[in-house]
């Protein structure tokens, strides 16, 4: 696909997010809700985090929804739900009622929790099976296999620089800066030529990170595979359409909240540079022609870039990424290619 012809593709689905935005408002007021209440909850859930210990390999996360009452935490393997956390004053409960089926099938853990105090040894037993290494979640379907790279990659960006740490200058946002999430949208974009709105049933964002030293916010849309059926010409328009989203976010009345929520403590900029990238394993289909170039909503821009990695036993090996604001490490660049 040619540079004209991708860009034309990438305008024309801002173009169709911003239509749909703007028939179906609603979204506006919702979002202004959230915005205010998460930021006045964040010293809470840093507090109720405080109280535990993530236990790798299991992480936290929690939901926009659950930032709100700031109560329930979710843990994670692989990126998939196995548990749910609940802090209440002195006590931490745990439960796996809603994840029971899924935690067989998957992890052959048949170990059932109903709100146990944390402590307890049921709990520490639940906590040591997936120390252990359970099946991979790769067998039980393509949705949590994206699910397991989201979650590697995650941890890649969460490490501090280092010499174990394959792309420098890139964090991931997470709610009150501690827990993992999922940015959620009103749109339901997989297929951007069947896009539409679809209120509080939209997809999130696969991946939300901070990159560079003069920081810039980067929507990451993340895939499991990089093949003809799904390249990645077709994936960052993917990306386009929820970083374009973000831009109309961060252009309401909730804008400056927003701003803060994802993690910068300085005022909303005049002119925002967002940079949109689409994530995939390295291979033959590999396109670097969209890397660099941009595409303006008014004043602001939204910067393509492609980040295509290689793994081996989970463990992310090599990047290579037009991000320019971020900075491979010189230490592993290549060493696995």
């Amino acid at each position: 696909m040619t540079d004209d012809i991708l860009l034309r593709g990438c305008q024309t689905t801002v173009n169709d997010v911003r239509k749909l935005l703007l028939q179906d408002s609603e979204w506006i007021d919702r979002y202004a809700h959230y915005g205010p209440i998460i930021l006045k909850n964040c010293d809470e859930i840093i507090s109720h985090k405080s109280k535990f210990r993530e236990w790798k390999p299991l992480h936290v996360y929690m939901t926009v929804g659950a930032a709100k009452s700031n109560t329930q935490f979710s843990l994670r393997y692989l990126g998939q739900d196995v548990a749910k956390l609940r802090v209440n004053k002195e006590f931490i409960n745990i439960s796996t009622i809603q994840h029971h089926k899924t935690n067989k099938r998957d992890f052959l853990c048949d170990i059932e929790l109903d709100w146990a105090d944390w402590k307890s040894k049921s709990a520490s037993k639940f906590r040591k099976h997936f120390s252990n290494n359970p099946i991979s979640s790769k067998a039980s379907g393509k949705g949590n296999e994206e699910h397991r790279i989201e979650s590697m990659l995650l941890g890649e960006f969460s490490k501090k620089a280092g010499v174990d740490k394959a792309l420098w200058r890139i964090q991931p946002v997470k709610l009150a800066g501690i827990a993992r999430f999922q940015m959620p949208t009103p749109l339901s974009a997989s297929n951007v030529k069947e896009m539409k709105y679809a209120a509080a049933n939209g997809g999130g964002i696969d991946i939300l990170t901070r990159i560079g030293k003069a920081t810039k916010l980067c929507v990451m849309e993340v895939k499991d595979e990089n093949t003809p059926k799904e390249p990645p010409s077709k994936v960052i328009k993917q990306a386009v359409a929820y970083a374009t989203f973000v831009r109309e976010l961060l252009r309401s009345k909730s804008g400056n909240h927003w701003w803060k929520v994802f993690g910068f403590k300085g005022e909303l900029p005049k002119s925002l540079n967002l940079y949109v990238a689409c994530v995939m394993p390295s291979s033959s289909q590999n396109d670097y022609t969209f890397a660099g170039k941009h595409i303006c909503i008014e004043s602001d821009k939204l910067h393509l870039h492609h980040l295509y990695f290689k793994e081996a036993n989970g463990i992310v090996t090599d990047i290579e990424t037009s991000l320019r604001l971020c900075k491979i490490n010189p230490a592993i660049a290549g060493k696995n290619c």
